[in-house]
C-alpha cells in the first residue's frame, strides 16, 4: 500500500463517507399483507382472449434503504410438504431454485426497486376452471422442477436480491385446499 493510500483511510472524512453510504445502501424486505396481495383477474391467451379466472398471490418486497435497489430478482429456493403431524419436509418435486416473476410485468427479467415504493411479487395462483392445482409463477420451461402443486400445506422460502444489496430469505407457509380462491398466507419463522 502506497503513502497516499494509507494516508486516505486515516482520514476520518474518508470514514464518514463510508459510513454514510453503508446507511443509505438499498436494505430488501419480504413480507405478506393481506390487504395488497390477494387479487382476481381474468387471464388471457397469445391471442389476447379471455379464456379463465385466476386468484393471485402476491409477496410485497420492500426498499427500505435510501437508494435504489437495482436489477432486483427473486427465487423460490426451497420447497418444502408439511406433513399430518404439523412437521415440513423436502418436497420430492422440488429439485431446482425457481425464477419468480414481479407482477403486472411481461417478462421474469430483473426490476429496481425504489425506496419506499414495494413492488408485489407474483407468488402463486389458482385457477377457477383448474382448482384441483395451483401453480407458482414461474416460466413454464422444462427445468426438472416440478410447479403444479395438489391441495395442502407448503413451506416456501424465498430470496430476493439486487445487484447493489444483500440478499434476503423468508419463508411462507401456504395453505391450499383446493378451491381455486382461496389460500391461507402466513409468515413463518424457524
Amino acid at each position: 500500500m502506497d503513502i497516499v493510500s494509507l494516508l486516505g483511510l486515516l482520514n476520518p472524512l474518508t470514514w464518514i463517507e463510508r459510513a454514510v453510504q453503508y446507511s443509505r445502501r438499498p436494505k430488501l424486505q419480504v413480507y405478506f399483507d393481506p390487504a395488497e396481495t390477494f387479487h382476481t383477474r381474468t387471464l388471457v391467451d397469445e391471442r389476447n382472449r379471455a379464456d379463465r379466472v385466476g386468484f393471485y398471490v402476491h409477496l410485497m418486497v420492500r426498499n427500505a434503504g435510501a437508494e435504489t435497489a437495482k436489477r432486483c430478482t427473486a427465487s423460490l429456493i426451497r420447497l418444502k410438504l408439511g406433513t399430518a403431524e404439523g412437521q415440513y419436509k423436502p418436497h420430492p418435486g422440488f429439485l431446482n431454485p425457481l425464477v419468480l416473476k414481479w407482477a403486472h410485468e411481461l417478462d421474469y427479467g430483473p426490476r429496481d426497486i425504489d425506496p419506499d415504493l414495494p413492488r408485489r411479487l407474483d407468488l402463486c395462483i389458482g385457477i377457477q376452471q383448474c382448482p384441483q392445482v395451483f401453480s407458482f409463477m414461474t416460466e413454464r420451461t422444462p427445468r426438472g422442477t416440478q410447479i403444479d402443486y395438489p391441495p395442502g400445506t407448503y413451506l416456501a422460502t424465498i430470496r430476493v436480491g439486487a445487484d447493489n444489496a444483500q440478499s434476503v430469505d423468508a419463508s411462507f407457509e401456504i395453505t391450499y385446499r383446493g378451491t381455486w380462491n382461496e389460500f391461507q398466507v402466513k409468515p413463518f419463522s424457524q
